[in-house]
């Protein structure tokens, strides 16, 4: 595996099921979006949601296949967000027409439990299942959106071919899913990935934790009663420390943290335990915080780094 490894904090500076929604990028040239795709859920019970870029040239009917990106919102966000706000498409067609990246498919899916209602308003899932077993958005997504959206779009197919990546909560899922699923990502990207201390945990404010955390953990949840069994499981700093240092080596990791964001300390701690475990892995804090701008200026590095550990 080809990889560029930083491993000191030295830098400051388709057609679907069912459709409805469907934008296509009215811009000429690059890439076609098509936005709020619909995928039945048999786990969840329900339809959700995600959005597809497709590279200049892409054809469903050819025989050419594609590597293929999942790309993860942030908590207040939906399948649209890393378009609309994050430029994903110019960025995307930019470093295509650069050959810095091969033409990729990339796969937008939508992170809410409720997809008719806007994040602020219901408690987040962050890419987990929930701790009452009723809403297993990360069983989805491995055993039904992954499967599905690859056979749409002629995309992925081994994990030479696969990579995950986000922001924020997106940046925790991105690394979450290749951390508990060796075989299915070659690289994964978390760019202000939004992992807390247990300290930075516990001191949320009860609002604050319920609408983040309680699907997951458990609601109404105070002080060290928070960093239960379910946190223990899902939290990312714990993963890295209960996975086998030669499974987690299997993924190529790139942490980029503004120096100024609420979750630089946590980010410093994944860095250090990945470093303590001997796992080749980039980790970057340029200046900045917690803001579109940092992940828009992120986003291109992050995909050369994506581009050069592709089979």
């Amino acid at each position: 595996m080809n990889r560029r490894t930083l491993l000191t904090a030295g830098t400051v500076t388709a057609t679907a099921l069912t459709v409805s929604n469907i934008t296509t990028a009215q811009a000429t040239g690059g890439g076609r979006v098509r936005e709020n795709l619909r995928m039945p859920s048999r786990v969840l019970g329900t339809d959700t949601l995600y959005s597809v870029y497709l590279p200049p040239g892409h054809n469903p009917r050819s025989s050419r296949t594609y590597p293929v990106l999942y790309l993860l919102h942030g908590a207040t966000g939906e399948n649209t967000e890393w378009l609309r706000t994050g430029n994903a498409k110019e960025i995307l067609d930019r470093a295509i027409a650069r050959r810095r990246i091969p033409p990729v498919v990339v796969v937008m899916p939508d992170g809410r439990p409720d997809v008719s209602k806007p994040s602020i308003e219901q408690a987040l899932g962050y890419y987990m299942n929930s701790a009452d077993g009723t809403f297993r958005w990360a069983d989805m997504f491995v055993q039904e959106l992954v499967p599905f959206v690859e056979g749409e779009y002629r995309a992925g197919g081994s994990k030479a071919r696969r990579g995950i990546g986000g922001l924020s909560m997106g940046g925790f899922g991105a690394l979450s899913f290749a951390m508990r699923h060796p075989d299915l990502f070659t690289a994964s990207f978390g760019l202000s990935a939004g992992h807390r201390t247990d300290a930075q945990h516990v001191a949320l404010d009860m609002a604050g934790y319920n609408w983040r955390f309680g699907r997951s953990y458990g609601f109404d949840l105070a002080g060290e009663a928070r960093l239960n069994d379910a946190y223990r499981y899902w939290n990312l700093l714990d993963t890295i420390k209960r996975v086998p240092a030669a499974d987690l080596s299997r993924t190529a990791w790139y942490l980029d943290c503004g120096s100024y964001d609420e979750f630089f300390e946590a980010n410093v701690g994944l860095h250090l335990e990945l470093t303590r475990k001997q796992v080749e892995h980039r980790f970057m804090a340029r200046e900045g915080i917690h803001e579109w701008q940092y992940w828009i200026d992120g986003l291109p590095g992050a995909l050369e780094f994506l581009a050069d550990n592709l089979g």
